[in-house]
C-alpha cells in the first residue's frame, strides 16, 4: 500500500489532508506596483552559487549609497511558486528607498536560475575496470520547478553569504523577510544566523506540524512514517522516480513530499534572537493561523521584541490593496525601529 501511495501521491490526498499539505506551504502571488523608488535605486543583476548551481539574483542599493559606506541589509525570501521578479516589483524598491541594501533571488530551477542536472544518457564504460573519466559527453535532463524546502534552505544560505560579504553591507545588521512558505524559511534562517537582527514573516506557514490532518501514524496519511519508508524504498529500487514528477492541483511546480516531512522551521526556536514581526491574514484560508503565526508569537512574545498583526481578508489579500499597504507600512515601521539605517 505504501509504494502505491508514494507512486500516485496526487491521487491519494483527501479532505483536510489535501487542503493542508498542499497549501501549508503557501503561494506567493505579487501584483505590479508602480512607484518611483525603482527608478531611484541601483539594481544590479548578480549570479550566486548554491551547491555549484548558478542562481540568478538582484542586489538593490540606495541611490545615495557611497562607495565605502556600509548599510543594513534585507534578504528577501519568496514563497511557493514565487519569483524574484515579484519581489522586485512590490517590495525591494520600497525597502531600498528607505536606505537598505536588498537582495532578491530565484530558487534552483525557478525563474532565471539553473536547475538540477541528472544524467539521462549512458555513462561511458572504461576498459579493464579503470575509473570512468570525470569529463565525458552524455545526455542530461534539467529538473525545474521542484519545491523542496530543505534544498531551498541551501539556496537561502548561499544568498545570505553573498549578501553579508557585499562591501556595502554591515554583516551584523541584517533582516530576513519571507512570505507564505518563505515565512517559515525566513524563520529557519533567522534561527540559524544570530547576526540577523530582524525577522519579518508575512502570511507565513511557519509550523507545518500544526495541521488538523490524519494522525502521523495512520495508513490514511500519505506522509506517515510507514508510507514514507515504502516510498523511499520504491525510489531506491527504481520503482518510483527519484525526483518529484507529480504536479499538484492548483499549485505550480512539483513538491518533494518526502523532504517536506523533514522540514521543521520551528526547530530550535529557543535560538531565535531577532526582533520578529508577524503579519497574518485574519481570514486565512490556507492554514490555521492559531497554529502558525499566532502560535509563533505566543512562543516568543515574552522574551523577544515581537509584534503580531493581522490584515483584513484572506491569504492573497496581503499582496494587493489595503492589505498590501497596511502590511508594508507595518514592516517599514518595524525596520525603522529595530534596524534603523542611521
Amino acid at each position: 500500500m505504501g509504494v502505491k501511495m508514494g507512486l500516485k501521491m496526487g491521487e491519494n490526498f483527501k479532505g483536510t489532508m489535501l487542503r493542508h499539505l498542499l497549501l501549508v506551504a503557501g503561494l506567493v502571488i505579487s501584483t505590479v506596483f508602480t512607484n518611483t523608488a525603482a527608478a531611484e535605486a541601483k539594481r544590479e543583476a548578480i549570479t550566486l552559487y548554491s551547491d555549484g548551481i548558478r542562481l540568478a539574483g538582484d542586489i538593490w542599493k540606495p541611490a545615495d549609497l557611497k562607495a565605502d559606506e556600509k548599510r543594513p541589509a534585507i534578504l528577501m525570501v519568496h514563497g511557493w511558486g514565487g519569483l524574484k521578479s515579484h519581489l522586485n516589483q512590490a517590495y525591494a524598491p520600497q525597502f531600498t528607498e528607505m536606505g537598505y541594501v536588498v537582495l532578491t533571488f530565484d530558487y534552483t530551477g525557478w525563474g532565471e536560475s539553473e536547475g538540477f542536472l541528472i544524467r539521462s544518457g549512458k555513462r561511458p564504460q572504461s576498459a579493464n575496470g579503470a575509473e570512468t573519466p570525470q569529463t565525458y559527453t552524455t545526455e542530461v535532463q534539467e529538473l525545474r520547478r521542484i519545491v523542496n524546502p530543505l534544498e531551498q534552505q541551501d539556496d537561502i544560505r548561499a544568498a545570505f553569504a553573498y549578501l553579508t560579504t557585499d562591501p556595502n553591507v554591515d554583516p551584523q545588521r541584517v533582516a530576513v523577510w519571507g512570505s507564505s512558505l518563505g515565512g517559515g524559511l525566513a524563520l529557519a534562517t533567522a534561527i540559524e544566523f544570530p547576526q540577523i537582527k530582524v525577522l519579518i514573516s508575512q502570511v507565513g506557514s511557519v509550523n507545518p506540524r500544526g495541521i488538523d490532518a490524519a494522525p502521523a501514524t495512520s495508513e490514511d496519511n500519505p506522509l506517515s512514517p510507514a508510507n514514507m519508508v515504502a516510498w523511499r524504498g520504491a525510489i531506491a529500487r527504481g520503482d518510483a522516480p527519484s525526483f518529484p514528477s507529480e504536479p499538484q492541483p492548483g499549485l505550480q511546480g512539483y513538491p518533494d513530499w518526502p523532504d517536506f516531512t523533514r522540514y521543521d522551521p520551528m526547530a530550535n526556536l529557543d535560538n531565535l534572537s531577532a526582533a520578529t514581526l508577524i503579519v497574518d491574514a485574519a481570514e486565512e484560508e490556507l492554514f490555521d493561523i492559531q497554529e502558525n503565526g499566532a502560535y509563533l508569537y505566543a512562543q516568543i512574545k515574552d522574551r523577544l521584541p515581537s509584534s503580531y498583526k493581522t490584515i483584513d481578508g484572506k491569504h492573497y489579500d496581503v499582496y494587493s490593496g489595503a492589505g498590501y499597504q497596511n502590511a508594508v507600512a507595518w514592516q517599514k515601521a518595524w525596520l525603522q525601529r529595530h534596524l534603523p539605517v542611521n
